[in-house]
């Protein structure tokens, strides 16, 4: 296969390889704009969101709570495992939604390649 004719930012030329006509790779062909700029928005987009924070914050004030003697301790535990629980909650959250994502672009992937791997079989089968 050949390689990308692209050249990089930084001047060097591309070393994936080419899969169009037009000798250019998946990131480097102007077909693929739209979801490069939606992949790198996602990007951006991947830090902790509003809901992880704020319990980041009422942990820290439990902790304050307890070390300036306002909070019981026992109190500050059971909240504590409470935030536990949230916690794993939003990671599970985040496990099916990448679960989906992942899914949706196996799903295309199949359908670009006619649903077959090498030896003819479809993934997952």
């Amino acid at each position: 296969m050949d390689q990308c004719r692209a050249l990089k930012a930084d001047g060097a030329r591309c070393t994936l390889p080419a899969n169009g006509l037009h000798g250019l790779c998946w990131a480097h062909d102007p077909k693929n704009a739209e979801q490069r700029r939606q992949r790198a928005s996602k990007a951006a987009r991947a830090k902790p969101n509003a809901e992880v924070r704020g319990i980041k914050e009422e942990i820290k004030a439990v902790i304050g709570g307890v070390k300036g003697g306002e909070l019981d301790r026992n109190d500050a535990a059971v909240m504590i495992q409470g935030y536990r629980a949230l916690k794993d909650f939003i990671a599970l959250e985040r496990q099916v939604k990448e679960t989906d994502e992942l899914e949706g672009r196996l799903q295309a992937l199949e359908q670009a390649t006619g649903g077959r791997e090498k030896g003819g079989r479809r993934w997952g089968a």
